[in-house]
Formats: structure tokens, C-alpha cells, sequence
């Protein structure tokens, strides 16, 4: 594969709409080309998840065809991720655009072999989401499909498990009884563990950036605890990226009366 720029970690900022992701995302064809053909400019290095699973491959957009809409991705001199990425059903793909993260999904790579090089042929995405320097989308979870946020036990007690309310590459929300004095603002906890529905759970250390009061549905009053990442582990952002894809395509989805 050609040497690419690594990807840089993006700043976090907590807070946002949950519809924001609506906001950043391309469907316009040419614009579409225009981000595949930055991606090629700026030799951006593109994590590449076949299946949408936690392995990995890294790869790049090496061109795209001047008259139709297909692409072409470096493959791995792995043979046998080249197989996986070519017998699944999708890949998922994650990169930085001068430090702007964005994200797309490819269907059904077809393997080209040019020597001893191996590439993959595949339409271009129907989307992408793209999204704005220093902001971070922010995705509102379905309570029978969101994750939990372990916090380590204090003085004497017990580990407490709640349930995430909304989460993104930079921190996440969690909501309390109101009076709750378990996390204190501005303090940073070590020791937790964000527990995606997939995957194993990932060592995270959170600090306290805001709470509010939220009135619920019901009547109840509760804190809403805003927490941002002050550490994750390698591999830990995209598990998170990964999650809010499929729970926004699922969405999309239902949205447009798919199955």
C-alpha cells in the first residue's frame, strides 16, 4: 500500500444535537466525489472494517473511475483479510480529512489482481458522513440496544452499571436520581468500563464536564451527568463509531420502511 498520513486524533468537544449527524451527511454524488477524490489528494489512511466487525485493515482510495461511479481501495498483503473483506457483505470505513472526521460504507468489494498487487472494486458510497472540525456527533441510544457505563466501587461498595443515553467519539451521557452524589463535576474517574452491545468492554477513564437536571416523561427528575473521555483504549473510538453506524443505518432503515 502507498505511505499514507496516519490518522490524527480529533479534538473532542462534549455536548450537541441528537439529530446533528442529518446535518453532516453527503448524498449528493458529486460531493461524494469530491470527498473520495480529498481522500486520494491528501493520501488519508483509512481504517477499513470488513462486515462492520472488529478486525481491521488499514487501506487507502487509490482512484476513482473517471466516468462512473466505482472506486478503487488498496487491498492487504494479507490474503486472508483480503478474502474476508471480499466475502462480506459490506465494509465499513473510518478517516481523517484534515483532522475532520468522516465515514462511509462500501458494498461488495470486488477483488482486482493487477501482478502481485491486489485492489478491490466498488461502487461509490451512497453516503457519507462527514463531519464538522471539532464537533463530534452525539447519538441519542435505544434503550434496548445501548450500552452501559461501569463505574468502579468507592469507599467499600459496589461497582455501579448504568445505562448510556447518548454517546460519541468524545465522552458520553449518563443519567442519575436527582440528589445523587456518586459523580462530583470536574472530577476524573479511572477504572470504568463502557460496555458496547458488541465487542468486549473497553477501559475507559471519564471526567465529569456538566450536570443538569432533565424532567422525564413520566414526571421523574433525574441528572443528566455529562462525561467526557480523558482516555480510551487503542481501538476504543472506532467500537464507538462502529456502534453509532449501525444504529443510525438501522434507523435510516426503519425510516424509509426497510426491513
Amino acid at each position: 500500500m502507498s505511505d499514507g498520513n496516519a490518522t490524527a486524533q480529533q479534538p473532542h468537544r462534549d455536548g450537541g444535537d441528537a439529530n446533528i449527524d442529518e446535518k453532516y451527511l453527503v448524498r449528493n454524488p458529486r460531493h461524494i466525489r469530491q470527498l473520495l477524490q480529498s481522500l486520494i489528494d491528501q493520501r488519508s489512511l483509512i481504517n477499513a472494517h470488513p462486515g462492520g466487525g472488529d478486525r481491521t485493515f488499514p487501506t487507502a482510495v487509490l482512484e476513482l473511475d473517471p466516468d462512473e461511479d466505482f472506486l478503487l481501495l488498496d487491498g492487504s498483503p494479507l490474503q486472508a483479510i483480503n478474502q474476508s473483506a471480499e466475502q462480506a457483505s459490506h465494509v465499513l470505513c473510518f478517516a481523517q480529512l484534515e483532522r475532520v472526521l468522516v465515514r462511509f460504507r462500501l458494498e461488495r468489494l470486488q477483488r482486482v489482481v493487477a501482478g502481485n498487487r491486489t485492489s478491490f472494486r466498488a461502487a461509490f458510497p451512497e453516503e457519507f458522513c462527514h463531519l464538522q472540525r471539532r464537533e463530534l456527533y452525539r447519538l441519542e441510544t435505544p434503550i434496548a440496544d445501548s450500552p452501559s457505563c461501569v463505574l468502579p466501587a468507592r469507599d467499600g461498595g459496589e461497582a455501579v452499571e448504568l445505562r448510556v443515553v447518548d454517546i460519541s467519539g468524545g465522552g458520553l451521557a449518563l443519567l442519575l436520581p436527582e440528589g445523587q452524589t456518586l459523580l462530583s463535576l470536574q472530577q476524573r474517574y479511572a477504572g470504568c468500563q463502557l460496555k458496547l452491545p458488541e465487542g468486549p468492554a473497553l477501559p475507559v477513564t471519564l471526567i465529569v464536564c456538566n450536570m443538569r437536571e432533565q424532567l422525564m416523561a413520566n414526571g421523574v427528575h433525574m441528572q443528566r451527568i455529562g462525561l467526557r473521555f480523558d482516555a480510551l483504549p487503542r481501538g476504543g473510538d472506532a467500537a464507538i463509531q462502529r456502534y453509532i453506524f449501525r444504529i443510525d443505518r438501522q434507523r435510516n432503515a426503519r425510516k424509509n420502511g426497510e426491513s
